[in-house]
């Protein structure tokens, strides 16, 4: 079993084009208490999956956490789908997997693996922590183990 983070960039500022806004300061003291929340869980990420946008990539190197990570610009700006489709693409098992990426696609991720347990809000530096059943991500095989907001 697979347990999956998934959560949203800390709060950004403004940059056009979009795919290229920083995060705060805020942004980073949310990221930073995301990784403290998440390894006072137990749960220290074994490797990270990141939108290749600026805010995502600058809220996964402040988190501090020192697992491997994979940017790809397909986690940007896409629906839930495609984040399924790009978890399934990472070779080999990967026990605690974080995934950064962006409003709506993580909610409507978490929509399609746990239909029952969809959070409310998914603000900037929100984490929701999902078991994964054995084999492909996909809907219906995941269950909301809890959810953080910084």
């Amino acid at each position: 079993m697979t347990v999956l983070a998934l959560m949203r960039h800390g709060e950004a500022g403004m940059s056009i084009p979009d795919h290229d806004r920083p995060i705060t300061e805020t942004g980073r003291a949310q990221a930073r208490r995301t990784a403290q929340w998440l390894t006072d869980q137990g749960l220290v990420p074994t490797h990270a999956l990141v939108s290749g946008a600026r805010r995502t990539v600058e809220t996964f190197h402040a988190t501090g956490l020192a697992c491997p990570m994979t940017a790809t610009d397909q986690l940007y700006q896409c629906r839930g789908r495609r984040i399924l489709d790009e978890i399934n693409g990472l070779p080999g098992d990967v026990p605690v997997l974080l995934v950064v990426a962006h409003h709506p696609g993580l909610p409507d991720a978490v929509a399609e693996l746990d239909p029952a347990g969809a959070p409310a809000g998914f603000a900037p530096g929100t984490v929701v922590l999902l078991d994964l059943d054995d084999g492909p991500a996909a809907p219906g095989s995941g269950r909301l183990r809890s959810s953080f907001t910084p």
